[in-house]
């Protein structure tokens, strides 16, 4: 694994489509997509694909350890309730937006906190949105969105940052009726200082699952290892540029949660 500060337009433009075709996702992601758009794919948006997706995926695995298997053995564990946490969650649905022609990204957030109850990082991602013509954060494992006031447009991450930086109200919107969000919880991941997102890029889905199952009696941080030394790990970027970067000390934003479909007033 390897972390390097990169431009903002490199990672805008960035999406994981581009490296992972769809002749690279195993069999399975196509078998259960029948399950999760039972209507034709062109009656529905990008919006309501993605939102779909994470919803299915959310109601079907229910989670625990971290599994780091390739992404066929990763899927069948996690519908089998043998374990998945945030970052697995976030792997297998860039998978299911690649078959369901939704560009998208991942993410994660590196959290430096010396409070025990927060968690040191978490994982989400971001779809393109032709309708918005702009991407969208969408944070699969919480099923939430984020929207500044008045706005009926989700935020994209960059968007997130600015408004963060500027200790703008932040809202968000949870979009699955069975997941239970903690506001807190929320605030502890997204809005304190020293959270900081950085994209993942050069994740090879077909490299990985081939190594991953082709030395699966090894520990998997060896393998990732390999895969490192064999010049082929993915990459932690960091956005660069001076004005995304936060200033110590700064208050949180205020987050809000929203009761409606779209935010029409602060709470």
């Amino acid at each position: 694994m390897v972390s390097r500060k990169s431009s903002v337009n490199r990672i805008e433009n960035f999406c994981y489509n581009a490296i992972n075709p769809k002749c690279d996702i195993p069999p399975l992601y196509f078998q259960l997509n029948k399950m999760i758009l039972t209507k034709p794919k062109a009656d529905l948006s990008d919006m309501e694909k993605a939102k779909k997706i994470a919803k299915w995926l959310r109601n079907h695995i229910k989670g625990g350890p971290g599994l780091g298997k390739s992404s066929n053995s990763a899927l069948r564990k996690m519908i089998r309730g043998e374990g998945g946490i945030c970052s697995d969650l976030s792997q297998v649905y860039n998978n299911f937006c690649v078959i369901n022609d939704i560009k998208v990204k991942e993410w994660g957030l590196k959290i430096i906190t010396t409070n025990r109850t927060i968690p040191g990082g978490h994982s989400f991602n971001e779809v393109y949105s032709r309708e918005f013509r702009k991407w969208v954060l969408i944070d699969v494992s919480k099923s939430i969105f984020f929207y500044h006031t008045n706005s009926k447009i989700p935020l994209s991450v960059f968007e997130l940052i600015q408004l963060k930086k500027e200790n703008k109200e932040i809202h968000y919107f949870k979009f699955n009726k069975k997941t239970i969000v903690d506001k807190q919880y929320i605030e502890d991941l997204y809005l304190i200082p020293n959270s900081f997102p950085f994209l993942i890029t050069n994740y090879c889905n077909k490299t990985y699952d081939y190594f991953l199952d082709k030395l699966s009696f090894l520990p998997e941080s060896l393998i990732h290892g390999l895969v490192y030394l064999a010049g082929k790990s993915y990459v932690f970027e960091f956005p660069k540029n001076k004005e995304y970067k936060m200033k110590h000390p700064i208050a949180k934003p205020i987050l809000t949660k929203i009761h409606k479909r779209h935010p029409v007033e602060a709470i």
